[in-house]
């Protein structure tokens, strides 16, 4: 078990014998996501020549009004050199938090935004061969060219145009020349 998610398990386990597992769940996402969209606030929480109580009491500020769970478990992250892992345990924490509601996260990586008709088909595609409800997580990489990629569970569905490609460039590459002339002439 990852150093994230043996964090993300402990806040987990907190959270439901307190109860507050979605209002947990949606203040670390918020925690993670303004630490991840404010560069300054990015910049102060990783630099370590500022002292520790500089940026628990920054993080004490951003986090007046959150559940106690969420502002302790940051400030004990603080404490342990470890705020830079948030966005990794926010993830497992979702992860955990799925699993225990018997839902399916799956990773949809696309060359453009995954447009609303087929996000809701492919919920109903899988959340039918699975038979468990569906959380997709959509990604943007143009590295991928165009098609998609999903990725569940340790599995991978790679239907991009740059493993075509590249399916393309490896047979080209395994076929000897003689073998294409003699295609070729048939």
């Amino acid at each position: 078990m990852s150093v994230a998610a043996t964090y993300a398990e402990a806040l987990y386990e907190s959270a439901v014998a307190a109860g507050s597992v979605p209002e947990v769940a949606d203040q670390l996402t918020q925690f993670q996501d303004a630490i991840a969209a404010n560069p300054e606030l990015h910049d102060v929480l990783e630099n370590p020549e500022f002292d520790t109580q500089v940026k628990k009491d920054v993080v004490a500020d951003l986090l007046t009004g959150a559940n106690e769970l969420v502002a302790n478990f940051a400030q004990v992250l603080l404490d342990r050199g470890r705020i830079s892992e948030i966005g990794e345990i926010a993830v497992e924490f979702s992860d955990r938090v799925a699993a225990a509601e018997g839902r399916l996260r799956v990773t949809v990586r696309t060359a453009i935004a995954l447009p609303d008709d087929l996000r809701d088909r492919l919920v109903a595609q899988i959340s039918e061969r699975t038979g468990r409800p569906v959380d997709i997580d959509a990604v943007i990489d143009h590295e991928i060219v165009g098609g998609l990629v999903i990725e569940t569970d340790g599995s991978v569905v790679d239907a991009s145009v740059r493993a075509r490609l590249a399916s393309i460039r490896h047979n080209m590459l395994q076929t000897p020349v003689l073998s294409a002339v003699d295609a070729e002439s048939v």
